[in-house]
């Protein structure tokens, strides 16, 4: 066990006999699944119930209290049943609601030893960020307030309770789910993720643990503890974070998130946690796996270091696909998508077999909220703009168009032109608009290419798209129109390899395209 693991063992076993756990081992094996952390914890169990039973001053000191408080108290209209969960924050419980005995919810209460303001705003920010958030696969939140044990008043809130739910990583695995039902179900979480976008809220935490699935399928999104406002005009003021403080889950957190400028943070952190989320659930790998990495090391890998191409670990994806989940992880987060409701939309039209546009414009998605609410008036005003831009364009427009309509009128009765020679020069303009709409709507058919290279671990584009790395399985889309298709494999000490490959836009060919490279190494300059 290296000093991280005891570490973190130390602290659950601190956490557990001062917690109020009923059952302090089965609490610990809820909080990890690292065997030797938990073989750990339970040995400082042991121990520490043998010192209190063999102790000479067991008999007349007071022993660790086991027993949780809360266990049957009630709390506003809800009575507390069980404890389901614990954290750094607090505890959750399963409570029922006094008025309707099948009501059931999950009771959130701060911890007694919480105490700081900050913690103090992040809880109750939470509840009221839950409680403007209305989507079906949210939390929904329920009712909050606070109760004195004794020691002074402790908030709480109410919200709903996923029965039998599991995480979303798990779910997935355990259900088997093929790649199109993991697609779908991310493609519902963001379309809630868009909702609270805009509302102007940012979630910062997402990840699978905090993704619920009940046992009908249906996800929900949770724990909203870190979440910030975008605007002003919410009607809330976002929860202050100190420059260089790290906020989210390091696995999952954008590169934005590790310089630790709340300011440069926007609903684009959560795009890239959902393509992070994206790439484990179709890869079961990550982007960039930082788990064992110190902050500074793995700040650094995700801030100077692009994700990979998802086809060199998952052969099943297709061009688009990968386009998608690469436009989530771009380390610029002006280059992801706006927000999780364009994403969603993207996943949306891969899943309906529709072309997947680079951007989507969608004028009926309300837009984020602006931190000046005078410039966010201005810009829900697009139809002013665009009839001063229609003023502006008719003032040259239509005396251009007088103008050459007299001169052709002139041409034409001065015999310099014939009519004929007009009308078929019509016919051709109308033959070269059709020639070119028919171009622009051919559907692209995609051939599969297997390309390899010795030695292996080339980089490879495709008419200048990035695909991956050799040895790699893609595909080249065709339009009716393609000639041909350019591929480059460059790999650091060889030569840039280029080869153009023959169209075969009907699917012609008899047997799949394979390419097999012999890089030739950079000749080595000897110094006389």
């Amino acid at each position: 066990m290296n000093s991280a693991q005891r570490q973190q063992a130390q602290r659950l076993f601190e956490e557990a006999i001062r917690g109020g756990t009923p059952d302090p081992a089965s609490w610990v094996a809820t909080q990890t699944i690292d065997g030797q952390v938990l073989a750990e914890v339970r040995r400082l169990l042991v121990l520490q119930s043998a010192r209190l039973t063999h102790s000479e001053h067991s008999r007349t000191e007071a022993p660790i209290r086991l027993a949780d408080p809360l266990l049957n108290q009630t709390l506003g209209e809800y009575r507390i049943e069980k404890l389901i969960g614990s954290g750094g924050m607090g505890r959750v419980y399963l409570a029922r609601s006094l008025t309707d005995s099948t009501q059931e919810v999950a009771m959130k209460v701060l911890g007694r030893g919480v105490t700081s303001p900050i913690a103090l705003q992040r809880f109750s920010r939470e509840g009221e960020v839950m409680k403007k958030l209305d989507h079906p696969a949210i939390a929904a939140f329920y009712s909050s307030g606070m109760y004195d044990d004794g020691d002074g008043a402790v908030p709480w809130f109410a919200m709903e309770y996923i029965s039998n739910a599991q995480e979303l990583a798990l779910w997935c695995d355990k259900k088997n789910l093929r790649l199109r039902e993991r697609l779908s179900i991310v493609a519902e979480i963001s379309d809630a993720i868009g909702h609270a976008h805009r509302m102007g809220i940012v979630h910062r935490d997402l990840k699978p643990a905090n993704i619920l699935v009940s046992a009908n399928g249906s996800p929900k999104v949770i724990d909203f503890g870190v979440a910030r406002c975008l605007g002003d005009d919410s009607g809330m003021t976002a929860v202050k974070t100190q420059t260089g403080q790290l906020v989210g889950t390091m696995q999952y957190m954008s590169p934005e998130q590790f310089v630790g400028d709340p300011r440069k943070i926007d609903q684009r952190a959560d795009v890239y946690a959902l393509g992070v989320i994206l790439y484990e659930l179709i890869s079961g790998t990550y982007p960039h796996d930082v788990r064992a990495l110190s902050v500074h090391e793995a700040a650094r890998i995700v801030c100077e270091v692009d994700a990979p191409d998802i086809r060199s670990t998952a052969s099943d994806v297709d061009a688009e696909l990968s386009g998608i989940v690469a436009k989530c992880l771009r380390r610029e987060s002006s280059e992801r998508f706006s927000d999780a409701r364009e994403l969603g939309l993207s996943l949306g039209s891969w899943l309906r077999g529709e072309s997947v546009v680079a951007k989507i414009v969608d004028r009926d998605a309300e837009p984020i909220k602006s931190r000046n609410s005078k410039q966010s008036r201005i810009s829900q005003q697009p139809h002013i703009l665009e009839a001063e831009t229609i003023r502006r364009s008719s003032g040259w427009l239509v005396p251009s168009l007088s103008i050459l309509l007299v001169t052709i009128v002139a041409l034409v009765a001065t015999d310099t032109i014939r009519p004929q020679w007009l009308v078929d020069q019509w016919r051709k303009i109308i033959r070269s608009a059709e020639v070119s709409s028919a171009e622009i709507n051919a559907p692209a058919i995609a051939e599969p290419i297997s390309i390899e290279s010795d030695p292996s671990g080339a980089r490879v584009t495709i008419d200048g798209l990035d695909v991956g790395v050799t040895p790699l399985r893609s595909s080249i889309p065709w339009k009716q129109t393609s000639q041909n298709a350019m591929i480059v494999l460059t790999k650091s000490g060889f030569r840039t390899h280029t080869e153009s490959i023959s169209a075969a836009p009907r699917g012609g060919r008899t047997a799949p395209l394979e390419m097999r490279v012999r890089l030739d190494p950079v000749a080595a300059v000897t110094v006389p």
